[in-house]
């Protein structure tokens, strides 16, 4: 047995003021040096085997020493952390998990009082039935071997919201985006029935995060019930954040709007640094709460804007109807102010305030009324006159109203506003000379200022009263300015004019906008715009054969499969058959071709789609799937600037559109440009239908650039937001694998091979982590099993690596040599033949030279290596950590290959970092 040291014999000497947390087992101790009585004991005893120390535990459990935790069932109540009227609270560790919990129990000398206890295990009750990741989980609900309830919680180290606010009270952002939080959270109480009824900061607990967490469910009421406690000034709520009405109405009467009131409370507490009420007692609170309205936010909060002082205008009005009438509503509009879009409530108009006057003052209101009647009937008269011949105006402005959107230039990928507003002033005069008409330029801060899907035209046909809304794209070409103009519907988002505008500058003269205004004018005329629509005709939509033949050829597409493909092609081939002009049948048929190629590749089905695809535009110019067919086809021959110029006709003939800008990103890649590939995707993301969508396709352009953190964060974000897809991890495990973390990348398959062991991408990360972290024999295994379901699988994954160059590779090094390099042969011919058609792309390019490097061939894969850096290959970390490389990664030519490579990923990297710091870029 061990002597205890001298110095812990003077630490057990001397007695410590405050207690302090023992360091190995949470327990307050009064001990200096911070350690409880019975660690030091252990300590000193030491046991030799895990027997002795189990007795040892159970000795020192039996033992009654001066600071040892009390228990309460299950739990060692380790210090007091809070205390109210009702309960007390502790921090406690649970027994056998060890886990730290917050406990609170009802305060003894309650327990003769029913209507604490019922409130009590009310608030236990309301608690558990919630499940909501801002709101305090509940773990277990019991009683004390006296028979008073207890429960147990989640322990939220944080503290309160009262506790830091006046951390928060700099950072409005912050403040918003935490009251959004609570107000989500309470949202979810309100659909699950339960209103809570005493709101305040501090019964917002904050988690290590700093995430919210509501808690305190004592008042909680269930809204279909009308039972109710006894209210006195201690149960009805914290006055300074109840509802007026919660004083003086019973429960049963009480609405989810009261709960609005205390969260605008709490908002203007945060924002203030007060509540909105003062007062030396709780009834004067209260009365004036009842009796005036609430102070003006920005009075006592500088950095509150307009809307931040409306919204809590909103919350914080006497009358429970003029409230937000839900908190999903009240979220929504804390949302939109942190995204920096107009929020939907709006000031109290003059006439509503004085409407609201007259309704408190009804007999001095009456004797004013009576005075002004002789003036107001001849007003009457006159402004029913007036108002007469500007209602047949404002019909008239109405039908003739167009927003005109911010020009988003193709070439910068951002918004120019200044040609926008050119237009706009211009269109102006010279429409209105025809008939009075409306024309509004929405500005560059606007959150349309990139682009605008079909939702979001309808919104803006709602918001600013317009008819028709104006678009339009700019980029250079063949030594011009190309500005392409779209007029859509606001009801439906549906084209009804374009026309592209060519130009030595950006300068726009008057005599084309004098044509162009003639067009618009007989469009804005037509009290009908559905007729007025610019979709074309076709032959084969024309002959019911035809159309059933194109109809069904692209459902099978659809199916992604190289049999439906197959079937696709020759249900176009018929529709072509039937009506030789069809642009549609031949715009499909030339993407079914891509398609299949996809699968299989071959030159001539490659060639055919190309062919088709012109003849497609020849017969269709203004088809944007014929352009769209042709761009893939240039794409894959490695034309990739043939490709952009023919997505920028399809947006010239459509529009910007979620596909087109997400195709751009794709090509963008192939050309060496991933700081270009991001901001098409994020672009592209203003109008995905889910959250996250396009957001691992900027991890993946991050990781190209080097943004490491920022490529883990949105990797991070996929996972959290589409759990049921692996893109998000599989990211994260590649990014490790570039980093050098092999064992955390391995790991990180590991725990996720069963979860996703349905996607063929997910086992194809795995097999990749398992050959790049020198589990041979493992990863042959998982290659096997891939190229069993598709012999030609494996293209365009992480650095290019497709089954058989991965299969091939390893059985070279695990002793099946005759094998592997067959398989290495066989993969390279078909790169070879695809190269004479795609002699630029480098995707290619990089696995001909990583097939090369394992086969022994270093010239050869040098060469390729090096066509491929000069191709656009950006990711040179990949080089230095894939197996296929080990053979040249000491040839000079190689190495400064990589050097240029990192040079220039150096240079689009800060690129990227300036584009996303710029405002104007968003």
């Amino acid at each position: 047995m061990k002597i205890l040291s001298p110095g812990l014999s003077d630490s057990i000497a001397s007695v410590l003021v405050d207690p302090r947390p023992c360091p190995h087992c949470d327990s307050s101790s009064h001990i200096a040096g911070g350690l409880c009585v019975g660690c030091l004991l252990e300590a000193g005893l030491d046991p030799g085997d895990e027997a002795e120390a189990e007795t040892l535990s159970d000795i020192l459990a039996e033992v009654r020493l001066p600071d040892q935790n009390w228990r309460l069932g299950n739990y060692e109540i380790l210090e007091e952390i809070g205390r109210g009227g009702m309960g007390v609270i502790y921090r406690a560790r649970q027994r056998h998990s060890r886990r730290i919990v917050a406990v609170k129990r009802v305060l003894s000398y309650h327990s003769d009082s029913r209507e604490t206890l019922a409130r009590f295990r009310r608030e236990a009750q309301a608690a558990a039935s919630l499940d909501h990741p801002n709101i305090l989980p509940i773990y277990e609900v019991s009683e004390s071997e006296d028979g008073l309830p207890f429960f147990s919680m989640k322990f939220a180290p944080g503290g309160t919201l009262q506790q830091a606010g006046p951390a928060l009270r700099n950072d409005p952002r912050q403040c918003v985006a935490l009251v959004a939080k609570i107000t989500r959270a309470v949202q979810y109480a309100h659909s699950r029935g339960i209103l809570h009824r005493d709101l305040k900061p501090g019964n917002i607990l904050l988690d290590a995060r700093g995430e919210p967490l509501v808690s305190d469910f004592g008042l909680a009421k269930w809204l279909d019930t009308t039972s109710d406690l006894t209210r006195t000034l201690t149960i009805f709520g914290t006055p300074g954040y109840i509802a007026p009405e919660q004083a003086s109405q019973s429960a049963a009467d009480l609405k989810p709007t009261a709960d609005i009131y205390s969260l605008g409370a709490i908002l203007f507490d945060l924002l203030a640094g007060r509540p909105p009420f003062l007062g030396t007692h709780a009834l004067s609170v209260i009365r004036q709460a009842a009796d005036s309205p609430a102070p003006k936010l920005r009075t006592l909060s500088k950095l509150a804007d307009r809307d931040l002082e409306t919204i809590c205008a909103r919350c914080l009005e006497r009358d429970p109807n003029l409230r937000y009438p839900s908190a999903h509503d009240l979220a929504e509009d804390l949302e939109r102010w942190l995204e920096g879009r107009p929020i939907m409530a709006r000031p109290v108009s003059p006439p509503a305030k004085l409407w609201r006057w007259s309704k408190r003052n009804p007999v001095l209101a009456s004797v004013i009324a009576v005075a002004l009647f002789p003036v107001a009937l001849s007003s009457v008269r006159e402004v029913s006159r007036r108002g007469l011949e500007n209602t047949v105006r404002n019909d008239q402005i109405g039908l003739r109203s167009v927003a005109v959107l911010p020009i988003l230039d193709l070439d910068s990928i951002s918004s120019e506003p200044t040609i926008s507003n050119e237009l706009a002033s211009l269109l102006d005069p010279i429409l209105d000379k025809s008939a009075p008409t409306k024309i509004v330029p929405i500005g560059d801060a606007s959150e349309w200022a990139m682009a605008a899907a079909t939702g979001d035209i309808k919104e803006i046909g709602r918001r600013y009263g317009v008819r028709t809304v104006l678009t339009g794209t700019l980029r250079r070409a063949n030594g011009k300015m190309r500005l392409g103009l779209h007029l859509l519907n606001a009801t439906d988002g549906t084209a009804l004019w374009h026309k592209v505008i060519e130009r030595e500058s950006l300068a726009l003269s008057l005599g084309p906008t004098s044509d162009m205004a003639a067009a618009l004018d007989s469009i804005l005329k037509r009290k009908d715009l559905f007729a007025a629509g610019t979709v074309e005709d076709d032959a084969a939509m024309r002959n019911t054969a035809a159309r059933e033949f194109i109809l069904a050829g692209k459902e099978l597409s659809d199916r992604r499969t190289g049999q439906d493909l197959d079937r696709a092609i020759r249900c176009f081939e018929q529709a072509i058959a039937l009506e030789p002009s069809s642009a549609i049948s031949h715009a499909h048929l030339a993407l079914a071709c891509l398609g299949r190629t996809s699968f299989l590749f071959d030159p001539k089905l490659l060639e055919k789609a190309q062919t088709v695809a012109r003849e497609a535009i020849r017969l269709g110019p203004n088809r944007s799937e014929a352009h769209r067919a042709l761009a893939m086809a240039l794409e894959k021959k490695g034309d990739f600037e043939g490709a952009q110029d023919e997505i920028y006709a399809a947006i010239d003939v459509d529009g910007m559109q979620e596909r087109l800008a997400s195709h751009l990103g794709a090509i963008s890649v192939m050309m060496g440009r991933p700081d270009r590939a991001l901001r098409w995707s994020k672009l592209a993301s203003q109008w995905q239908t889910r959250p996250a969508t396009y957001e691992h396709l900027m991890g993946d352009c991050l990781v190209e650039l080097g943004l490491d953190e920022e490529a883990q964060a949105a990797y991070r974000r996929v996972s959290d937001l589409q759990p049921d897809m692996p893109e998000g991890w599989m990211g994260l495990c590649h990014l490790r694998l570039l980093q050098g973390d092999a064992p955390t990348a391995r790991t990180l398959w590991l725990e996720n091979e069963n979860r996703y062991q349905n996607f063929e991408l997910a086992r194809q990360m795995g097999a990749q982590v398992e050959f790049f972290t020198g589990h041979h024999q493992e990863a042959i295994e998982l290659y096997e099993a891939l190229q069993k379901n598709a012999p030609d699988g494996g293209g365009q994954f992480y650095e290019a690596l497709s089954f058989k160059s991965a299969l091939g590779t390893l059985l070279l090094r695990t002793g099946r040599s005759d094998e592997g390099r067959e398989l290495l042969q066989t993969r390279l011919a078909t790169l070879l033949a695809q190269l004479k058609a795609a002699s630029r792309n480098s995707q290619m390019l990089y696995e001909a030279a990583a097939i090369e490097s394992a086969l022994g061939s270093k010239d050869n894969a040098v060469k390729y290596f090096v066509r491929a850096a000069a191709s656009g290959w950006t990711e040179y970390r990949s080089a230095l950590i894939d197996p296929r490389f080990e053979n040249i990664r000491t040839e000079k030519e190689f190495r400064d290959a990589i050097d240029a490579i990192r040079q220039k990923v150096a240079s689009l990297r800060e690129g990227a970092i300036n584009w996303s710091r710029s405002p104007a870029k968003q």
